[in-house]
């Protein structure tokens, strides 16, 4: 880009400044739509097809987000979509505020916010690259999963419940506000991004193929993938059935399911302390062992838990968990992807590793509902813990 490093530093910061504002309103909405679902349907499946409608865009829009971050300038793709997701929840926010609406206009909303996320998060994660210098693209994602923490687990949550406790819209009506000044932030900066091709041949539909293909074809990156994908399934089917754990099985406050989310931060933050650590002094196979055993770990007592401390304690484990596996896999993943594949690659990625989300959620409203609601958490909880046979050959990512 020619970018002076001042101006990099700059725009890292906008958008730094960008994601830390739009994750404080996508940990208030997370928050929120649980507790909105339990209300209009207190039932195991209701909850269960809320989560599905905002995780299942991930199977269907990663790819073309892919595509569309390598075709045309990411900057504004962002800050159109933020503005569009701005203006879709302020829309439902006043429908919310006006009357109950039923539970398909929540799955409707909820679709759509995801869709659009779905191929935000894969231009976003591109972006970054367009913004950092390789050497410096390991601190730029802490700090970017510190914003994270911060905002989406640590402030978002609990707001969000106390929020909701006042007004079912209310936590709608500080998302939309949340999107519309990320969107300014976005706007602001001065980077642009230009494509490696200046003359763009080929389909979406072939520059899709070819980053699919160069993901499967490296036997490390695709069996990471593949790794993630099983610790996202095993624990979305967990988050499904959370909040009913605690407000229906343990009947404690709605106020309570926010506050946990909350303290699950404080396990984030010292995963991410303790990944430098970890990649300094263990090898990659026991880094991230000791990361999916964390969550396994976390599923497990939670299944078992019979008091909201003991949740509290199980989710912050978990917690501990997904960030220490952050840490090392995503500087893996980008400092083996080509630039010009990034966000066909990044989104191929997604589509393995995330797209399993929305199967975790089916499975455990499924399950939840044939069995008990403690069982999709124990069940996801074993199948981590089986999945540490793996974690051998996921070392060998470091010579390649």
């Amino acid at each position: 880009m020619g970018a002076s490093s001042e101006t990099r530093t700059t725009d890292f910061t906008k958008l730094l400044a960008a994601a830390s504002t739009s994750l404080l309103g996508d940990g208030i909405r997370t928050a929120a739509l649980p507790l909105l679902a339990a209300v209009l349907s207190p039932t195991a499946a209701a909850v269960s097809v809320v989560t599905f409608a905002g995780t299942v865009p991930i199977l269907l829009f990663t790819l073309y987000g892919g595509a569309l971050a390598d075709r045309h300038d990411r900057r504004n793709l962002m800050w159109r979509m933020d503005l569009g997701r701005g203006v879709l929840v302020a829309a439902f926010a006043v429908w919310v505020l006006t009357t109950t609406p039923p539970l398909w206009g929540l799955v409707l909303m909820t679709f759509l916010i995801g869709s659009a996320g779905a191929v935000f998060d894969t231009i976003a994660g591109s972006f970054i690259a367009d913004l950092i210098d390789g050497d410096n693209l390991a601190k730029a994602n802490g700090r970017l999963q510190a914003a994270q923490l911060i905002s989406f687990q640590f402030l978002g949550p609990p707001l969000g419940a106390a929020l909701f406790a006042v007004s079912a819209g209310a936590p709608l009506v500080v998302d939309a506000v949340t999107f519309v000044a990320a969107a300014g932030l976005v706007f602001a900066i001065r980077a642009r991004h230009a494509p490696a091709r200046a003359e763009v041949t080929t389909t979406i539909r072939a520059d899709i193929a070819e980053g699919v293909r160069w993901l499967w074809r490296h036997k490390g990156l695709r069996l990471l993938a593949l790794e993630l994908g099983l610790a996202n399934l095993s624990v979305q089917m967990a988050i499904t059935m959370l909040v009913l754990l605690i407000v229906n099985t343990l009947h404690a406050p709605a106020a309570l399911y926010g506050v946990i989310l909350a303290i699950g931060a404080v396990g984030g933050l010292l995963g991410s302390l303790a990944g430098g650590w970890v990649r300094r002094h263990l090898s990659l196979g026991v880094g991230l062992g000791l990361a999916i055993g964390a969550m396994a770990v976390s599923l497990l007592v939670v299944g078992v838990a019979g008091s909201i401390p003991l949740v509290a304690v199980g989710y912050t484990i978990g917690s501990f968990g997904i960030l220490l596996w952050n840490v090392q896999a995503v500087v893996v993943r980008q400092r083996l992807t080509p630039r010009d594949l990034m966000g066909r690659v990044t989104s191929a990625y997604r589509l393995i590793s995330w797209g399993a989300g929305p199967i975790g959620a089916a499975l455990g409203g499924v399950l939840g509902t044939l069995l008990d609601v403690r069982a999709p958490i124990i069940i996801g909880g074993v199948l981590l813990a089986l999945s540490l046979l793996l974690m051998p050959r996921l070392g060998r990512l470091e010579q390649a």
